[in-house]
């Protein structure tokens, strides 16, 4: 199945709807940044307990969104489209190598992470994406993706900055040349390349009001599940404590 190449239109529209939907969904990046685990790891006020909730918890997204991920390449209609999930799939690969090294720093034994499982905020946001996986549209996913970075983005800027200056984190860790909280510092920032390849998945889906009007519920949801679930670090990791 090919789809056909996407117009400078509806490029154009594709761009305007993503960026009418960043402004919308401002608040929810700001209630993660702003937010009480944001702030209390930044300040220093938690206790280590709820950074290792973090980091367990971040461990079970990015299992999950592993194997969606798979799925999401198997949709794919096309080169590009297979490509782009190809690549995120990629760097959900190494962000979990690079998860397991603060794993490791906040001491979380391999014993111990294999026997957690996942919170059930952490379960309804993979899941949500999974239903995305099963029934939606690359467009709509594609979109899902990109609003749902600048929320984590966010979160994981200052949460590296408070375990840097609090938490005796940042060192390099043992037998390799990255930094503890490389997960948090290298995975925080998009690229043009992603946003021009995602840009056209969703043009490719964009095909008139009706189309729009699904996307926007679609992205909508993910970044209110991904704002829950930051909600869930501070309050169920300070039940760890």
């Amino acid at each position: 199945m090919s789809t056909a190449p996407v117009s400078k239109e509806q490029l154009a529209r594709a761009n305007e709807l993503a960026e009418s939907l960043g402004r919308e969904l401002q608040g929810f990046v700001d209630e993660v940044e702003d937010g009480p685990f944001a702030r209390g790891v930044a300040a220093g006020t938690l206790p280590i307990e709820s950074l290792r909730f973090f980091a367990e918890q971040t461990y079970h997204l990015v299992m999950n969104d592993m194997g969606n991920l798979s799925i999401y390449v198997a949709k794919a209609r096309n080169q590009d489209e297979r490509d782009f999930f190809l690549i995120m799939t990629i760097a959900e690969k190494l962000m979990l190598d690079s998860l397991y090294l603060l794993i490791d720093a906040v001491g979380i034994t391999r014993d111990e992470l294999a026997a957690s499982k996942p919170d059930i905020r952490t379960a309804h946001r993979t899941n949500y994406f999974t239903r995305l996986a099963l029934y939606n549209l690359p467009g709509e996913i594609a979109l899902s993706i990109l609003l749902n970075f600048p929320v984590w983005a966010g979160g994981a800027r200052k949460v590296s900055s408070g375990m840097k200056e609090h938490y005796g984190l940042g060192k390099v860790a043992p037998g390799t040349d990255l930094l503890d909280v490389d997960v948090l510092d290298r995975f925080s920032q998009s690229t043009q390349a992603f946003l021009d390849m995602a840009m056209a998945i969703i043009a490719a889906d964009l095909t008139g009001d009706e189309a729009e009007a699904n996307m926007r519920q679609v992205g909508r949801l993910a970044v209110e599940y991904e704002a829950m679930v930051w909600q869930s670090y501070y309050t169920e990791g300070l039940k760890r404590a």
